[in-house]
């Protein structure tokens, strides 16, 4: 599976299930803007599409590399977003294009294994249906078998990148479960030191075992954002809970109190002269021409 996967693009096929009428094509660039837009012609962008753009970080308005002619339906728009680029292809493959369950979308992905298959995890997640389940079988094999794809070769691809993201985030998890046992030790072998506050690292802790629960449940419904947000809250809480974190904050501190250079020790007995080497501006002398004059003989005085 893996090696199929590392050809750095994957292409899907999808079914359509749903398509409104609200986006327009502006005719000059061939940029998607909304309906509200004050020109442009109409596209069916249908569910899919949309669910898809919204998966992307930041991207780019979508270009129509062919903009929708007589049928609003009938279109191909490309998307970059950072690593990854899309190219979709929205096409009739049964009923003359009459209904919504006639369109296929052709879906072209580009960009790192990680990033492809967590866009694609997400997308399916969001959808109320299998993208790979077409409901016209008989003219969507056909449709497929121009590239020479099999309805379960395209299923097999949807899923084997949904497996990808599955599996990472499962390690993800396993990581810090892991993470979160050593620091659990760490509390309970320091739990009567010094200036170790036991109590609260103790209620940090609990916190993280709590959001483990909560980020694998949220796995279980392959609620992606779910788990990201609840491992962000266990890695947080493992950093206020680790006595090593405490302890070196404790001991930076007492770093920074130490006076910069050495201390020089004196005894009580000991008298120390103490000599003022400063001298301002205002205590400093002005020597006068004649003061130079005599200075210089007295020196003449003293050589002879």
């Amino acid at each position: 599976m893996r090696g199929a996967l590392d050809l750095g693009t994957s292409l899907l096929y999808a079914q359509v299930k749903k398509a409104n009428s609200d986006h327009k094509v502006e005719p000059e660039s061939n940029l998607l803007r909304s309906k509200h837009f004050h020109v442009g012609k109409p596209v069916y962008l249908g569910n899919v599409a949309i669910r898809l753009i919204s998966q992307l970080s930041q991207p780019d308005t979508p270009f129509f590399v062919q903009p929708p002619s007589f049928n609003e339906q009938v279109w191909q728009l490309t998307c970059k977003s950072s690593s990854i680029s899309i190219s979709v292809d929205s096409s009739s493959y049964w009923g003359a294009g009459l209904f919504n369950s006639g369109y296929l979308n052709r879906i072209e992905i580009t960009g790192p294994l990680q990033e492809r298959a967590r866009i694609i995890f997400d997308l399916v997640a969001t959808l109320s249906h299998n993208p790979w389940e077409f409901s016209h079988l008989r003219s969507a094999r056909k449709m497929l078998h121009k590239e020479s794809i099999s309805l379960e070769g395209n299923e097999k691809s949807w899923r084997n990148l949904m497996q990808v993201a599955s599996s990472n985030m499962e390690e993800r998890i396993a990581v810090l479960a892991e993470r979160t046992n050593k620091v659990d030790k760490r509390v309970t072998m320091n739990k009567n030191k010094k200036g170790f506050d036991h109590k609260m690292s103790n209620a940090s802790l609990q916190s993280a075992i709590h959001d483990l629960e909560v980020a694998r449940a949220a796995h279980a419904d392959d609620n992606s954002p779910a788990v990201e947000r609840a491992l962000a809250r266990v890695e947080a809480s493992l950093i206020n809970a680790d006595p090593s974190s405490q302890i070196e904050s404790d001991e930076q501190l007492l770093q920074d109190e130490l006076p910069d250079g050495h201390i020089l020790p004196i005894d009580d007995d000991e008298n120390v002269d103490i000599v003022d080497l400063s001298e301002s501006e205002e205590d400093a002398e002005v020597l006068t021409e004649k003061d130079v004059i005599i200075a210089g003989m007295s020196q003449i005085i003293e050589e002879e």
